[in-house]
């Protein structure tokens, strides 16, 4: 990275740090003006939906001096929750390699060395071709009116089609839909990380600005007033933008998708080719896998009454949650053996408890297991030097 600009990012963070409280700030580009710009998605702790007036012009002014960042801020709920359906947005810029801040005093989370699936990339492209179709429904609507010589439904039903893909385009290029009817808002929301999207009306000019006003007419003219005036040449000329929007929108996906995928790609390409390696290959790895038995892992057992839980002598949901349960038993001895205390009638003599503790700790901790995933790994990762 060049020295200059690292030493920009890390006054950034600190400046945001002095105002905000943050989790995570990962650190992406986006294309702008024909050059890649560096983006800053900031998480910050907790549920803030929304920055006061006062914090959104401090941040504002930080990166107003810093004129090659573009940043986008999001609550830790809205993030989470965005990730877990699977918003291209956050699972192409909250991957683990792009992290270049977070705070080691808040606990681990979702958001912990997150990479992409091929699955998640599957169920991503199903989503678009099932929102372009929802989409579609609306162009075919106008197409249906225009037939009809029904010129202001017609423009009613391209005002929806347009509004509909800016509003999604948004929602993975910047994480957010912007929930307006008003396309003229709506390229203007977008226009700062998408120009191509944000320029669809050229409000420079004239005539173009007279197409954008009878665009948002459309949406409240055609449905509550009887005074709506539009010609032919103006629909085919809105048709015109509604079809560029559709492009652009495709376009846009694409490009974000195909960089997902080559992150997917990396993640699972083998240094050593197949022919000249003598080491396991994915077929003998999943053969391997498939060999074990439910002796080689052995530390958690069924629990009977619930499916999907396991017992060692406690509930667990699995070897993550175990690891959990260790970790904050270790974090309340520490506490307890840096506190001022004394013995109680309750509590005669602490320290033994503390020990018992331990020791429960050390049975809870599954070596066996441990073990088999670090063969697993060194077959999965390092190929070179298990041949």
């Amino acid at each position: 990275m060049d020295e200059e600009i690292y030493t920009k990012q890390e006054q950034i963070i600190d400046k945001l740090k002095s105002l905000l409280e943050i989790k995570y700030v990962y650190k992406t580009r986006t294309k702008k003006e024909g050059f890649f710009k560096p983006l800053l998605i900031v998480i910050l702790k907790g549920n803030c939906s929304s920055l006061t007036n006062e914090l959104s012009s401090m941040v504002a002014k930080i990166f107003q001096d810093e004129t090659d960042f573009l940043y986008r801020i999001f609550s830790f709920e809205y993030a989470y929750q965005q990730l877990k359906e699977e918003n291209l947005f956050f699972v192409y810029g909250c991957t683990w390699d792009k992290i270049i801040f977070h705070n080691t005093n808040l606990e681990l989370d979702s958001f912990h060395e997150y990479y992409v699936t091929e699955k998640t990339l599957n169920n991503i492209q199903s989503l678009f071709e099932r929102e372009r179709d929802k989409i579609a429904a609306f162009l075919d609507g106008a197409t249906f009116f225009i037939e009809k010589n029904n010129l202001s439904h017609a423009a009613y039903m391209l005002h929806q089609y347009i509004e509909l893909w800016f509003r999604f385009v948004s929602l993975f290029t910047m994480g957010k839909e912007r929930k307006c009817h008003s396309i003229k808002e709506l390229q203007t929301y977008i226009k700062t990380f998408d120009p191509e999207p944000g320029n669809l009306f050229n409000t420079e000019i004239e005539e173009e600005q007279h197409l954008l006003k009878l665009l948002d007419d459309a949406y409240i003219t055609t449905r509550y007033e009887n005074n709506y005036h539009i010609n032919l040449e103006q629909i085919y000329r809105i048709l015109e933008k509604a079809n560029k929007m559709e492009s652009l929108a495709t376009s846009l996906f694409k490009i974000k998708l195909d960089a997902c995928i080559v992150e997917v790609v990396n993640i699972k390409e083998i240094k050593v080719p197949k022919e000249q390696s003598s080491v396991p290959n994915n077929t003998e790895l999943l053969s391997f896998i498939k060999s074990l038995s439910k002796k080689d892992f052995s530390f958690l057992t069924p629990y009977p009454f619930k499916k999907g839980h396991y017992t060692i002598g406690i509930v667990t949901e699995g070897y993550l949650e175990t690891s959990f349960m260790i970790s904050n038993l270790l974090k309340v001895c520490i506490i307890a053996m840096e506190a001022d205390y004394c013995s109680t009638r309750s509590i005669p003599d602490p320290e033994h408890n503390i020990r018992e503790v331990l020791g429960y700790v050390l049975d809870m901790i599954p070596h066996n297991e441990m073990e088999l995933l670090d063969v697993i790994r060194d077959l999965t990762l390092e190929p070179e030097t298990n041949s």
